[in-house]
């Protein structure tokens, strides 16, 4: 079972609502404390306007405050619906009117200055507003302070606290909603490439790349990879369509050779001449279909790129050349064919990959070696460096017709002419390619004396080796 990974479209709401979230947090500290101090604002200007009208009233008489105040005016100081209202009205230490046990406040206020404080009173909240009244044409200052309880007010602090949630949530949900809606409508070009990389899976072949026109540039990045990788993968499609094509038609002929011969081994006396020509027929067939495996498979290392390949390395061709040369010399030998190897001393260094380079060596030293005759020669032969270095391999077998040098690079072609060796028609196409890689250059000659063949490879030698033979070669001066 595929495990989903975690949704884009919730990543990104969440991103989003996150900071929203925090945001409505700290508008609902505000909210609260600005409800608060309405609320608070709003009943104080009714419990400083009690204090005054008292203070307004207080006169001396006798040298005593009095508080002259009809009974009506006392009616505008009561709250009849939720809250108590209390006052008191003292000179000093002398108490003159009001609620005897209402609390003074521990400092007093300056003159005819309105202070608010909040306390408890007889079991209750109250909100209380002194001022310190000075009674003109006299010393007496009156202490007025009206006491109100805060049922009302925050009664009022609720209701507007609870409005202010529902906003808030309503906002929220609203804002929610609108987040979701956005984030889907921006990542839906998404799901139109989705839809479009769904589409190309599905036809067979090669797998076209994605347009990039609409793709948004955040996903533009992410579209060219796919493209690069998309291209990667139908390189490596071909080749191996090309490599199963080629390994089926190339296969088929030594592989039917082998059935014929045996049957007809089974049909001949152990030992007799026909039971040998077959046995010799099959290990023909056998040696062939060996070579052209090895072939096939050094094609497909080829188109893929090199996987098998190191790196490129300085690298002594000289040294490459002679142990290439002498690697092969059973096989001159059974092909009663005379294999030598000239070169100079001093080593001639190529950056190159050595695979390659014994690959081409090998398959150009092997042809050379095949296609020989009995008691030929093949000479390989290594000079240099200058502009380049040059590697040699020449024979004195039948030779190429000079018409036909140029289409022997060719995959499978091969020269029909009675006598010559069965072959696959890739060595050639293969030493062209590798040196194609090298960054070297490959063409075939007449050889000494116009006979055989002679191939020969140009390779790029690095410029400090050339300066130092240039300056061995030097006459002293």
């Amino acid at each position: 079972m595929r495990r989903r990974g975690r949704s884009l479209r919730v990543r990104v709401a969440a991103f989003l609502m996150v900071p929203m979230a925090a945001l409505a947090v700290l508008l609902g500290i505000g909210g609260t404390w600005f409800v608060g101090a309405f609320a608070t604002s709003a009943y104080d200007r009714g419990l400083a306007g009690a204090v005054l009208i008292i203070a307004e009233r207080l006169s001396v008489q006798e040298d005593q405050v009095v508080l002259d105040m009809p009974s009506a005016a006392f009616g505008l100081l009561s709250n009849t619906q939720r809250d108590n209202i209390y006052y008191s009205v003292t000179d000093g230490r002398t108490f003159v009117t009001g609620y005897p046990d209402l609390p003074p406040p521990e400092r007093m206020p300056p003159p005819e200055t309105l202070v608010f404080r909040d306390a408890v009173f007889r079991g209750q909240r109250v909100r209380i507003g002194a001022m310190l009244k000075p009674v003109y044409i006299s010393r007496h200052a009156a202490l007025v302070q009206v006491a109100e309880t805060t049922h009302d007010r925050d009664r009022l602090a609720r209701r507007m606290l609870l409005a202010l949630t529902a906003l808030g949530a309503t906002l929220a949900g609203i804002g929610s909603l609108l987040i979701w809606f956005a984030v889907r409508m921006g990542l839906s070009p998404l799901d139109d490439l989705r839809r479009e990389i769904e589409h190309r899976f599905h036809g067979a072949g090669a797998v076209p790349a994605v347009p990039v026109a609409g793709v948004p540039r955040e996903a533009l990045p992410l579209v060219e990879a796919l493209n690069e990788l998309l291209s990667q993968l139908n390189h490596a499609m071909t080749v191996l369509r090309r490599f199963t094509a080629d390994a089926s038609h190339q296969l088929r002929t030594p592989v039917a050779i082998l059935k014929t011969h045996l049957r007809l081994l089974d049909r001949q006396p152990p030992e007799s001449e026909g039971w040998r020509s077959s046995r010799a027929d099959i290990d023909g067939a056998v040696d062939r279909l060996d070579r052209l495996i090895a072939q096939l498979l050094t094609l497909l290392v080829l188109e893929e790129g090199g996987a098998r390949r190191g790196g490129a390395a300085e690298t002594d061709i000289v040294a490459l050349a002679r142990d290439t040369a002498l690697g092969l010399v059973p096989v001159a030998r059974r092909a009663r064919v005379a294999l030598s190897f000239d070169g100079p001393e001093a080593p001639v260094t190529v950056l190159a990959e050595p695979f390659l380079v014994e690959e081409v060596l090998r398959n150009l030293i092997d042809n050379a070696i095949r296609y020989n005759r009995p008691g030929g020669t093949v000479r390989v032969v290594v000079s240099g460096p200058d502009a380049a270095c040059t590697i040699d391999v020449e024979d004195d077998g039948p030779g190429i017709p000079e018409d036909q040098r140029g289409r022997v690079f060719e995959r499978f072609h091969r020269l029909e002419r009675s006598g010559d060796p069965a072959g696959s028609g890739l060595g050639l196409s293969i030493v062209q390619a590798f040196v194609a890689r090298l960054g070297g250059t490959v063409t075939l000659h007449e050889g000494a004396g116009g006979r055989g063949l002679r191939a020969r490879i140009g390779l790029p030698v690095r410029s400090e080796t050339r300066d130092a033979l240039t300056a061995d070669r030097a006459p002293p001066g």
